[in-house]
């Protein structure tokens, strides 16, 4: 595709200095500049020389010199790969209903939305522009599912789900009723929710169950096998690693790491904790544990010998 830097810098909400009709239709290693190529470096002096050779760079600050066209950026890698994004954008593929598929009267599917084969839509079901059902789907009513999400075989979605914008749901996860997962979500094969909201940015791996009235923060990760209880509160960032169970009414601060196997039966409001155990504590003082439990083993042990 082909891009000026102007409307890069539109795109991207990003400064630009240069000529603003300056286009690109590939992006290219800044060792290599190419007169239509898109760049970026993150320090000032990985900059070389380029002048026009280099068709628009990203960085973090206004270049030096007179033939640059760049655009301004505090994260350089970040803005490149979102300008990655709209470079190569990924094909447009058609929509439309599989003959063998169910979809009540009242449901509204987008011209762009996929319904796949022994799919099942319930009434006021609704499926955004690109939203893609592969096959063997079953949607209850009310249901709605947001642009350019994936919705694997053997998934089931109860009455008054809804998801958002960009998520991936892998085979066989279970969304029982009025599940709410936000956008940019990736939930792992064989999960089930209940009845739970989830934030942006989450992604839970294999065989997760999140309990009813729960609530997980943005950009949260759950390991596989690992349990939030009902009514657990799991804040931003927050990591439940394999086999890790949080028991219900239990609220865990912000960036919060439960280690695997952990349980916690008590609520973690300090940010950052790392806790392990059962009962879960402070991993510190749970590898202390751990250290004067083996002592104490081998001291009876030698014990025995004697």
């Amino acid at each position: 595709m082909s891009l000026t830097l102007e409307q890069l810098s539109q795109s991207l909400q990003l400064p630009f200095v240069g000529d603003p009709h300056r286009r690109v239709t590939k992006a290219c290693p800044l060792e290599s500049p190419q007169i239509d190529g898109l760049s970026f470096c993150e320090k000032s002096q990985q900059v070389k020389l380029v002048g026009d050779q280099l068709g628009i760079l990203i960085a973090p600050q206004e270049p030096s010199g007179e033939s640059w066209n760049a655009l301004i950026s505090p994260h350089p890698r970040v803005s490149f790969a979102q300008a990655l994004g709209l470079l190569y954008p990924e094909p447009t593929r058609a929509g439309g209903v599989h003959p063998t598929a169910w979809v009540d009267a009242t449901a509204q599917v987008h011209p762009n939305a996929w319904v796949g084969p022994l799919c099942s839509l319930g009434p006021g079901t609704l499926l955004a522009d690109g939203c893609r059902l592969v096959a063997q789907v079953e949607l209850g009513a009310h249901c709605s599912l947001g642009a350019r999400t994936v919705v694997q075989p053997g998934v089931s979605l109860g009455d008054g789900c809804k998801v958002g914008d960009d998520c991936v749901l892998e085979p066989g996860v279970r969304l029982l009723q009025r599940t709410h997962v936000g956008d940019r979500v990736w939930l792992g094969a064989r999960n089930v929710l209940d009845g739970c909201q989830l934030g942006s940015g989450i992604k839970t791996d294999n065989m997760v169950y999140i309990g009813p009235g729960s609530e997980i923060g943005d950009h949260a990760l759950l390991i596989a096998q690992s349990c939030a209880g009902p009514n657990t509160r799991m804040g931003a960032y927050s990591l439940l690693a394999a086999q890790g169970v949080v028991v219900g009414n239990v609220e865990l601060a912000p960036q919060v790491q439960v280690a695997g196997r952990g349980v916690v039966y008590e609520s973690v409001l300090t940010s950052g904790t790392a806790v392990a155990g059962d009962p879960a504590v402070a991993y510190k003082l749970e590898l202390r544990a751990r250290a004067l439990r083996a002592q104490a083993l081998s001291l009876y042990q030698q014990a025995l010998k004697k």
